[in-house]
């Protein structure tokens, strides 16, 4: 019944999202898609019940007891030697031993490693769970999960289209502050169509300061941005005809030139190094990625790519792989790591803590179980002997991973052939850690892994210097999480943490408030003295702190009480109720970010909001703004603004964020762009804002804008006019216009018109006209004094152009 109520809720989730993009027309209603309940109920009723167990039990009614002749298989955890016995003694006893695998490349993998034991069971390619033997018809069948300890999940069908992308900066609403290059920070009110020259024009009404307004045509799109900066900060408007715009937006460009030339510079030294070109994909390592039990995403498949391009380029890699927990980021990390390690060289994986070390090191030998690579992990679960070891390995060669915390930067390490240094979360590690880092990676390849957003738009400023991979697309099996506002009562609380004990999961309690933690401790402890609780808190030594969460991750605890320093990177499936005790006193981004600790399985996940009676209708009203943000790729944009900011800073240091509140972020990135491409040709944007090159003027006689009885959407429309203004060929517009008759139907004519003048705007543009105008039927282009076509290209024009042609030279 949870099922059919989680589909349903998907789809009916579904299908108002398409209305966004289709008509009603065109969907199937959901009701016409499911079931309804009845009919669920109809079909768990069938006519006799088979009740299967490993156990007997004895029921309360007179069963008939049949015993099976099937018995499981035991999990041979990778030692090839006792399966190879196994299989010897099957075929002995007069058994078929079959080996069942998920893909062609594990299973002629199997058969080379099966060879050296002079076996050769039959393989098939197949998809089981677990193998089996059923005796009296003498069959054995084990798969490669039991073989090598990888047990398939549940592998969902995609449902709906990929998760969508995360942020998108540019979508307006009316209320929402704008930043216009001339003008400065305004709030944006709507649209409007107004006479502008003549004609009607579709414009984005934007107010300022002593309730001045300015109507910007739609056209001019690319003159206004989304103000985007912290959460909380409301800026103050600019006033019309001040000076105080251009003052802050000079200072602004000072500062932003300064860092521009310092990532040009750090740029142009790396380029300069010569480091490891690693050899091209071979066998192994195409059958490692085949042997992938999920779907990649576009983002993870892209991202490999790039990661392999930079690792067989010769210059050294330096790339930062960015991406939210359970996105993907560490099976690419593996597949790069594979690379090197065929390649003949060796990796480290550097991580900034013990539980994070332990985890990455099972999912290493996990996932290359199959093949010669020896992987070592340095870290406090390692014991002295075996660290020993370890080290003597590395310094000859026999080591290929190796995984660990700031111990791998210890003095004593030394690598023989050192390839790639994989780092997860670097902004962990301090400054002694990070000269130490430099001085290992001089000419080795780096990968960085965050799971701090970095935004899509400063991706594009830094895309030429910094290296980055965006992975934003989230997998597609996971589920919405369930928000839920409530009063703190104990009843609530206890019929939240029974619930999720009940289907055996476990539950995090998050209290922020250290002096306090304790007691909200015992109170729970009280509440439900059957439940095992655990307390960490920021103040705690660290191996306490690691050792308590290590035991949570083993499912010692079924409650961790916490503050907010839940580690970031650590994936804990099993945990899928989240209570936030007194969440009216969070920032709506720490809020996102906590949620989000829950709901990494394909299992229903819960967050309870608890408030006060005494919390304000504003505070409340923030609170439900993450209730409808409960989707993954619905469009967080109010939840993940600080986190972005923050990511932001990350890159750029923390003195840009006074620049970016004072210009808005979008405005911001525009800037550093524009100054990348600026110092890199000698040329300065400061100048460029004292006298700014003077705008194209084309003027038409025709109405320019789509009726709204054709896109009735406001914030449709202002998107479509966005990308218009984006385009730079024509066939790009006429793909959009392709596009607009699929979605809204035949385009009317004032559509047609509005397309032609975007058309005409592109030929302007490529022509590189001053101005250009269009009346009465004469189409006049005015050239810039030092651009004038040659003398050829306008004579062989005129013997072209059908009609009267005029030339002023004046």
């Amino acid at each position: 019944q949870e099922e059919l109520t989680r589909l349903t809720e998907q789809v009916q989730l579904e299908y108002h999202r398409q209305l966004k993009y289709t008509t009603k027309a065109k969907l199937s209603p959901p009701e016409g898609i499911i079931a309804g309940e009845e009919k669920l109920m109809e079909l768990c009723q069938p006519e006799s019940s088979l009740f299967l167990s490993q156990s007997e039990f004895i029921l309360p009614f007179p069963t008939e007891n049949i015993k099976a002749p099937i018995e499981p298989q035991p999990s041979f955890n990778g030692n090839l030697t006792l399966l190879a016995s196994a299989l010897n003694q099957m075929e002995k006893e007069h058994f078929n031993p079959i080996l069942l695998f998920d893909n062609i490349s594990q299973s002629k993998r199997m058969q080379e490693l099966l060879e050296d034991y002079n076996c050769s069971p039959q393989s098939y390619i197949g998809v089981l769970h677990e193998g089996f033997t059923i005796t009296d018809a003498g069959l054995a069948l084990w798969t490669d999960h039991e073989i090598f300890n990888r047990y398939k999940r549940k592998r969902y069908t995609p449902r709906f289209p990929p998760g969508e992308e995360i942020v998108d900066y540019q979508s307006l609403k009316p209320g929402d502050y704008i930043v216009h290059i001339d003008h400065g920070i305004g709030v944006f009110e709507g649209l409007q169509i107004i006479k502008l020259d003549g004609q009607d024009t579709e414009c984005l009404v934007l107010r300022y300061a002593g309730d001045d307004r300015v109507y910007v045509p739609t056209y001019q799109l690319d003159l206004v941005t989304k103000y985007i900066a912290e959460e909380g900060v409301a800026p103050t408007l600019s006033r019309l005809g001040s000076t105080k715009w251009q003052h802050t937006k000079r200072k602004a460009a000072e500062q932003i030139e300064l860092i521009a030339a310092d990532l040009v510079k750090l740029y142009a030294e790396r380029s300069s190094r010569i480091g490891i070109a690693h050899q091209t994909d071979t066998p192994w390592q195409k059958e490692l990625e085949e042997s992938f039990i999920y779907e990649e995403t576009e983002d993870q498949l892209r991202s490999i790519e790039e990661i392999k391009a930079d690792m067989e380029s010769p210059v050294p890699m330096e790339r930062l792989l960015c991406g939210d927990v359970g996105f993907g980021k560490t099976e690419v990390a593996i597949r790069a790591a594979f690379k090197a390690v065929t390649s003949g060289y060796q990796v480290a994986v550097l991580v900034p803590t013990t539980i994070l070390a332990d985890q990455h090191f099972r999912v290493f030998k996990e996932r290359l179980a199959q093949y010669p690579v020896r992987i070592a992990m340095l870290s406090r679960f390692s014991s002295n002997s075996q660290i020993a070891e370890d080290l003597a390995d590395l310094a000859l060669g026999k080591v290929d991973i190796a995984i660990g915390t700031h111990r791998l930067l210890s003095r004593d390490i030394h690598f023989k052939n050192l390839g790639l240094l994989i780092i997860d979360e670097e902004h962990r590690f301090g400054v002694r850690h990070k000269e130490r880092l430099r001085k290992l990676q001089s000419n080795v390849d780096t990968l960085y892994m965050s799971a701090t957003p970095i935004p899509r738009t400063m991706n594009m400023a830094l895309a030429k210097l910094k290296e980055i991979s965006l992975m934003q697309t989230s997998p597609k099996e996971r589920l919405p999480i369930r928000t839920i506002i409530t009063l703190r009562e104990d009843e609530v609380i206890r019929e939240a943490i029974q619930r999720e004990i009940d289907r055996g999961g476990q539950v995090f309690f998050i209290h922020n408030r250290i002096q306090t933690i304790e007691t909200v401790a015992k109170q729970l402890k009280e509440l439900m003295p059957g439940v095992k609780f655990a307390v960490t808190h920021a103040q705690m030594p660290e191996k306490q702190l690691e050792d308590i969460m290590g035991a949570f991750i083993n499912r010692e605890y079924q409650v961790l009480i916490s503050t907010t320093i839940i580690e970031n990177g650590i994936d804990i499936p099993n945990a899928n109720t989240i209570i936030i005790d007194r969440a009216d006193t969070f920032g709506l981004a720490q809020l996102y970010q906590m949620r989000g600790r829950v709901g990494r399985s394909n299992r229903r996940a819960y967050a309870y909001l608890l408030i006060s009676r005494k919390t304000t209708p504003e505070a409340r009203k923030r609170l439900e703004t993450l209730t409808q943000y409960d989707y993954l790729g619905a469009g967080f944009q109010v939840a993940l603004r600080d986190l972005e900011l923050r990511g932001a800073g990350t890159i750029l240091g923390t003195k840009q964020s006074g620049i970016i509140q004072s210009i808005g972020f979008n405005f911001y990135n525009n800037m550093l762009e524009n100054a990348i491409a600026a110092v890199q040709k000698g040329e300065s944007i400061a100048e460029q804002i004292e006298t700014p090159k003077p705008q194209r003027k084309l003027f038409t006689e025709i109405d320019l804008y789509f009726p709204p009885d054709y896109i009735s959407d406001d914030e449709q429309r202002l998107t479509i006019y966005r990308r218009l203004s984006e385009l730079d060929s024509l066939q790009d517009i006429e793909d959009l216009e392709q596009e607009l008759k699929d979605r809204f139907g035949p385009l009317p004519e004032k559509a047609s018109w509005l397309l032609m003048y975007f058309k005409l705007n592109i030929l302007a543009k490529q022509a590189d006209l001053q101005n250009c105008y269009v009346r009465h039927n004469v189409l006049t282009m005015e050239f810039k004094l030092e651009n004038l076509p040659p003398r050829d290209k306008v004579l062989s024009f005129t013997a072209k152009a059908p009609g009267v042609l005029r030339i002023d030279a004046s």
